[in-house]
């Protein structure tokens, strides 16, 4: 098959995003099958065609760096897709050498149309793979105009930034139109200013752009790290829908039966990555939630308290204290605010501390409604002796009602947070929102809030988590949700999932059949 670049289009909304920025760097991340390799393909002859700076001969002359990790799989991704829209026989090509394991060069030749005007392209793909090579040597080697990464997790994560630096060094500067120096340049200043930096209002900035495209990784990959925890600045991640979903894209391609028939036939962890386009998970443990969703439940900025709606607190003590500060709204969603995750051997005291400066500078003048605590730290003190336990500690240093939670059986616990990762609250509001500053929370709900090895593996009836340093919090959120919604409440959503309306359970028929017991009992007059 092969693509015209004339009659092309986008596989979806955010691919058309991703299609039309100009970087600084470009990440775009789906399913399998999503068309996120084409996009990268055409990406770059549509930005020579439509942005890029002309020279003063009248020509526009580009060089693309595409890298990758091995040319092998060069050849079975990025190299097949560029051969399907741009084959070596295609009326552009005017020069091609390489292959078989060795970089490649292909040089096509059109015309676009610039106000008006036709104008010709000289536009040169070279391709390349680091393997074992020093990356920033191997970098250094590229005078380039934009540069592509294939696969872009599965490499280093120096990669992007070193060949960002390599950009913009192609065609120079006095061979670029004086009138497009400037048009560019005006671009480039204003890139400057949404990473923070500052230009001199003066200085000559070239286009410089990088994209990549990608399948979900791990949370531990840098990619995640550079646009999802620490959100590094020019980093823009364009993420697509679940192949599942009714805004999938590249339909035409990659049908949802194919996303049906993998998530069928595919592992959890697979079907994560590959059909919903969500982040992975360690495999040496199974996660908690696999309910929760990066797009669903995390907001995409940070999240302001409800001013006149009291927070609430939950609390882990022990040798790495934690707390969450929440808010449940009267809709019924739960907004998680902050985490406050204690070190190693941190004392209530002091932890005591760390939580009353988050509250005075985060959320002053909001008041406290409830908060719980692990039920096993309000014991252990020496009471003959005046000796305060954890929870008491912290209780009387924040002048805090702390209740210990309605129960430490961890079932319990989890699915009161279950809850509010289900259905949306009216079809479009999520029953839980986490701010994105969260990352512990964040972490442990993707990944490493987990079985034990034994217990995911099902070698043991114990379903024993993980203790780390993720848990921590986790155990936190568990007992404010808990301790909000009630135990009976728990079980009782829990027992009712999957049940007609028209069915009722036990305890609910028992409460019903009392009540007209009750009634008659309030309306007997005693003389």
């Amino acid at each position: 098959m092969t693509l015209d670049i004339t009659r092309y289009k986008p596989p979806g909304p955010v691919g058309e995003k991703f299609l039309n920025s100009r970087g600084p760097i470009d990440l775009i991340m789906g399913p399998a099958g999503s068309g996120k390799t084409v996009a990268s393909v055409f990406k770059g002859p549509m930005l020579a065609a439509s942005y890029l700076p002309v020279c003063k001969d009248g020509w526009i002359r580009v060089k693309l760096a595409c890298i990758r990790d091995t040319y092998r799989d060069f050849a079975r991704t990025a190299l097949s897709s560029w051969y399907d829209a741009f084959p070596i026989s295609h009326p552009w090509t005017v020069e091609h050498s390489g292959g078989q394991d060795r970089p490649v060069k292909h040089v096509l030749e059109w015309a676009t149309i610039r106000q008006g005007v036709k104008v010709p392209i000289r536009f040169e793909m070279q391709t390349g793979a680091i393997g074992d090579a020093n990356v920033e040597q191997f970098i250094k080697g590229y005078e380039i105009s934009a540069g592509w990464l294939n696969e872009c997790d599965m490499l280093d994560d120096r990669v992007a930034g070193l060949l960002f630096q390599r950009t913009g060094r192609y065609p120079k500067v006095e061979d670029i139109a004086p009138s497009e120096l400037d048009r560019v340049s005006k671009d480039g200043r204003k890139a400057f200013e949404n990473m923070g930096l500052t230009a001199d209002p003066n200085e000559i900035i070239l286009p410089r752009i990088v994209w990549g495209d990608l399948n979900p990784p791990d949370i531990d990959n840098w990619v995640y790290n550079a646009c999802v925890k620490e959100k590094w600045p020019g980093y823009n991640l364009y993420r697509q829908p679940s192949g599942l979903s009714a805004n999938a894209e590249n339909r035409v391609g990659k049908p949802r039966s194919s996303y049906e028939l993998e998530a069928a036939t595919q592992p959890d962890h697979i079907v994560r990555r590959m059909v919903h386009g969500e982040f992975g998970y360690a495999l040496d443990g199974k996660p908690v939630y696999p309910e929760f969703a990066l797009q669903r439940h995390v907001a995409d900025q940070a999240i302001k308290p409800r001013p006149g709606i009291p927070l609430g607190i939950g609390l882990d003590g022990g040798g790495s204290p934690a707390a969450v500060i929440v808010q449940f709204l009267p809709n019924g969603q739960l907004l998680i605010l902050k985490e406050i995750c204690g070190m190693p051997g941190t004392g209530p005291a002091r932890f005591s501390e760390m939580l009353m400066e988050v509250l005075l500078s985060e959320f002053p003048g909001f008041p406290i409604s409830e908060a719980y605590g692990d039920p096993a730290d309000f014991m252990g003190a020496d009471r003959q002796n005046g000796e305060l336990s954890v929870m008491e500690t912290i209780a009387m240093a924040l002048s805090l009602n702390i209740l210990p939670a309605p129960s430490q059986e961890p079932a319990i616990r989890q699915e009161a947070v279950r809850w509010y990762l289900g259905a949306p609250i009216d079809g479009t509001t999520e029953r839980m929102v986490i701010d994105p500053g969260n990352h512990l929370l964040i972490g442990g709900f993707a990944a490493h809030y987990k079985l034990t090895k034994q217990a995911s593996a099902g070698r043991t009836d114990k379903l024993a988590i993980d203790k780390n340093e993720y848990s921590h919090p986790h155990d936190a959120l568990q007992y404010i949700c808990l301790g909000h919604r009630g135990r009976y409440a728990v079980i009782d959503d829990a027992s009712r999932v999957g049940r007609p309306s028209n069915v009722v359970g036990m305890r609910q028929r028992r409460e019903q059949r009392g009540k007209p017991n009750r009634d008659r009992m309030n309306d007997t007059k005693l003389w």
